[in-house]
């Protein structure tokens, strides 16, 4: 059976990272005899076409997606253009969102055959399986299906409990060097489950409360073999807090040491997990960065979305990691339940103190209740109120709840003075590079450069009908001068802005050009 996994876009730019879980999918489906190929629309600018052509070239009998809230719509319409180019085609979506959202689901996309819940490995592979037999998916473990007017949903599958059996995530089939070309960080799991009980993240109801810990040795032979195999390469732990459990988080970062490994990375973590001799090694084992989840200054606001620390707790996890040299950021949500102009101003307040006592970053984000979450399901006993029930808007940047004690407008405002903060930081950042100063030089190329590689995917400049962008030219010099030519046209963008960024992508092999008769074609690296 020939099944294709789709990567569903997301309707803003955000700073995106190769789809893991899909390639982890993938690498079960793979290793169990199944052809499967991934076509991941996050790098990619999505048009039904495009799919359309993918359908032809491959001719799947199963096609699976995944999605988040904020792009369920565009999720379940890629289905739908699947079951209208072959009704025999076997539809599938997974995520959070579908998970639970169920009945919804059912109702604004019928033409979805199965919703794979929670943790999809087991589950999809058996489904799969059934589904290539001939076999009756009301046996398969894990799933929830339409029947007329109602959802069945069949028996729920137990975690799994050896991470270790699972393969290695299949990133082959990932269009890594368009990734390379944006400076995303590969992904990596440690372990899986979140014990923790904040009420806006569903991560406990996703992958159990009970944390699933991989072989430290494993861990780091994945690292190492991508290490190995990518020039480009940066990592980031993705584990819902990777120092959730100390002795496991020190044995990965001695394995690292044991190898003499130089990579930097980064992690997530809890400030309330930190600890001198555990920051200090995860320092001598390459990490970067660790972002911390603070998300209020407002220490009611912490005891009533249960996220367990204190300002104090927060103060102190965040000296000893920059203590120990490591980068830190803090992320905070505006509009969470008891939230006020007071208590938004106060989180700024307290995002400002961190950074000049300790020089750590931070950001914030607007509350987003998603399904699945407590906050979500009890939002009125948390006194907030929605203003929409449209998900697309449910992108974390946009004010869609209110609480008692401040309106949305108002919430629109402070939202408003911190992206105008945001904003003047980086007019500082761009004049200190005119003045020559050397770090904002490179903050400003790496953010131009990004902004530039964005422009690129989504016109689609080098994979047009899948062939990139062919140019008529006597070598390879002539052939980059005309490529530059032509991108500065379409993106109106000086050439010689435009040739300093390809020249970027091409001396790190990210994009390509073939000789093809008279010319050139240029293309990404799909080896990268």
């Amino acid at each position: 059976m020939r099944v294709l996994l789709l990567s569903t876009p997301y309707p803003l730019s955000e700073n995106v990272t190769p789809p893991l879980g899909l390639a982890y999918l993938a690498g079960s489906l793979r290793r169990d005899g199944f052809e499967v190929e991934i076509l991941d629309f996050l790098v990619s600018r999505y048009r039904p076409a495009k799919l359309v052509k993918k359908l032809e070239e491959f001719r799947p009998q199963f096609v699976g997606a995944t999605c988040v809230t904020l792009n369920f719509h565009i999720a379940a319409r890629m289905l739908k253009v699947c079951k209208e180019f072959d009704q025999s085609i076997f539809t599938a979506i997974g995520g959070p969102h579908a998970s639970f959202a169920l009945d919804e689901t059912h109702r604004r996309a019928p033409w979805i055959d199965a919703v794979v819940v929670g943790e999809g490995d087991r589950t999809l592979l058996e489904l799969v399986r059934t589904v290539d037999g001939g076999g009756d998916i009301g046996h398969v473990a894990g799933i929830a299906f339409g029947d007329g007017e109602s959802v069945v949903r069949t028996q729920e599958r137990p975690y799994i409990e050896d991470l270790d059996e699972l393969p290695l995530p299949a990133r082959d089939l990932l269009p890594l060097s368009k990734y390379g070309a944006l400076g995303s960080p590969f992904t990596v799991i440690t372990s899986r489950g979140c014990p923790f009980n904040c009420i806006f993240c569903s991560a406990n109801k996703m992958f159990g409360r009970k944390v699933r810990f991989r072989d430290p040795g494993l861990v780091v032979d994945e690292i190492e073999m991508l290490d190995r195999n990518y020039e480009f390469l940066q990592i980031n732990i993705v584990d819902d807090t990777f120092t959730a459990n100390r002795k496991h988080a020190q044995q990965v970062c001695e394995e690292m040491l044991r190898r003499n490994l130089k990579v930097r990375w980064s992690a997530y973590a809890r400030v309330d997990t930190m600890r001198e001799d555990l920051v200090e090694v995860m320092k001598r084992a390459g990490c970067a960065w660790v972002l911390f989840g603070v998300e209020s200054g407002d220490e009611e606001i912490l005891k009533t979305i249960k996220k367990g620390i204190t300002r104090q707790q927060v103060r102190d996890g965040v000296r000893m990691a920059r203590g120990a040299g490591l980068n830190v950021f803090n992320s905070f949500i505006f509009g969470l339940p008891g939230e006020s102009s007071e208590t938004a101003r106060s989180s700024v307040a307290f995002a400002r103190e961190l950074d000049r006592d300790y020089g750590a970053g931070y950001g914030f984000h607007v509350l987003s209740p998603l399904p699945g979450t407590d906050l979500y399901e009890n939002a009125r006993a948390y006194g907030i109120r929605f203003l929409t029930r449209n998900w697309a808007r449910f992108d974390a940047n946009q004010v869609i709840t209110e609480t008692p004690c401040i309106q949305a407008d108002t919430m629109r405002g402070i939202v408003a003075e911190y992206e105008r903060e945001v904003e003047e930081g980086w007019d500082v950042i761009r004049r200190r590079a005119e003045a020559g100063d050397a770090q904002s030089i490179d903050m400003v190329k790496g953010n131009e450069g990004q902004a530039f590689v964005w422009q690129l995917l989504k016109n689609d400049l080098f994979e047009r009908s899948g062939r990139g962008l062919l140019v008529k030219a006597g070598d390879s010099h002539g052939a980059q001068r005309e490529v530059a030519q032509r991108v500065s046209r379409r993106l109106e963008l000086p050439v010689e802005r435009v040739s300093e960024h390809l020249a970027r992508l091409v001396s790190k092999g990210l994009l390509q050009s073939q000789s093809v008769g008279n010319g050139y074609r240029w293309c990404w690296n799909e080896g990268g």
